[in-house]
């Protein structure tokens, strides 16, 4: 009884170990990334909480958010800084004050 109880809990064991490790992902989850850092001014001033998307031609974007200096970095994940090496689509965008007339507006003119 009692060796029928511990082969019962070895192939528990087994299991959830097998399973946490195909479920935990791993460092191929995350592709070859490039550090992006930059600074974003309109009409020579800093443009401060801007939000930055890189969408490159395939696979999933980069964002960040500008800072009161104008400054940003990507992130490409939660935990990971960078953006995908290559062309990319670049967006900025920025919302007015809460309130003000133009609150759902973007702030920053196409180009």
């Amino acid at each position: 009884m009692l060796m029928n109880h511990l082969k019962f809990f070895q192939a528990l064991s087994l299991f959830a170990v097998s399973l946490l490790v195909g479920c935990s992902g791993g460092a191929t989850d995350t592709p070859e990334l490039s550090q992006v850092t930059g600074k974003i001014t309109m009409d020579g001033a800093p443009l401060t909480k801007a939000s930055i998307t890189f969408q490159p031609v395939s696979g999933s974007s980069s964002v960040g958010m500008t800072d009161e200096t104008g400054e940003y970095v990507l992130a490409y994940n939660r935990n990971t800084n960078g953006a995908v090496p290559g062309k990319h689509t670049v967006r900025i965008s920025k919302r007015g004050e809460a309130g003000s007339p133009n609150d759902t507006e973007d702030q920053v003119p196409v180009q």
